[in-house]
């Protein structure tokens, strides 16, 4: 009952280790390790992933989930930021549903699956590890890709390795791009300019280029 009555002194906490369980608890390895399962099985404990937990308490009460969603997906595995699907779908660039939370990272490309949902991360060079702000929300800060790195990213993983790229393959991606401005298409020219791929090179002429959902000729200021 004492350690239970320890372990509510992390209701607060957004998220926390398997040291901090180690110094709010006490015991040894075993002990802890033996504790972590049986509360996890028992509900006590949501286990993010490996060594890295929160309590339900701390999630029932947590007023805004889908900001503290987005907050995980960036601690999960750092650093990250989201972006690719996840983001265009909110600005409508995606006219499918998207539920898993795609971030992309400097680390290695690895997904994790938790009671959250599904976080999917792709590694990208470190040169492009940028284009993305801090959003505060309900007391998280957030980092996600802007409307156009997070367009650039859902591209570049899905290019970079096509032997040529050409108009068909851009309109397979039936993207939405009625509220992409001049101006996402200049910061989205400058990412593509970071790249330096030759390849590259000609995507926004091919995106300006594509047919809409209605099969008409998009047209852009």
């Amino acid at each position: 009952m004492n350690q239970i009555n320890n372990l509510s002194k992390l209701n607060s906490a957004s998220f926390f280790t398997k040291k901090t369980l180690v110094d709010i608890i006490g015991g040894n390895d075993d002990a802890i390790a033996a504790n972590i399962k049986r509360w996890i099985k028992s509900g006590i404990l949501i286990q993010l992933k490996k060594g890295l937990y929160v309590t339900k308490e701390y999630y029932q009460a947590c007023p805004d989930k889908q900001s503290y969603y987005e907050f995980v997906s960036n601690f999960l595995k750092k650093p990250s930021y989201l972006s690719g699907e996840y983001v265009l779908q909110k600005y409508g660039i995606l006219s499918e549903s998207v539920f898993t939370y795609t971030s992309t990272t400097q680390k290695k490309t690895k997904v994790y699956i938790n009671k959250l949902g599904v976080f999917n991360y792709s590694n990208i060079k470190d040169k492009l590890f940028t284009g993305y702000k801090i959003i505060s929300k309900s007391g998280f800060d957030i980092k996600e890709a802007t409307k156009a790195k997070a367009l650039f990213d859902f591209l570049y993983f899905r290019l970079l390795k096509a032997p040529q790229i050409n108009q068909e393959i851009i309109d397979s991606f039936r993207l939405n791009l009625d509220n992409f401005y001049p101006k996402d298409f200049s910061e989205l020219n400058s990412f593509i300019k970071l790249l330096n791929i030759k390849k590259i090179n000609n995507l926004v002429n091919y995106l300006k280029g594509g047919t809409n959902d209605s099969g008409r000729t998009k047209i852009f200021n």
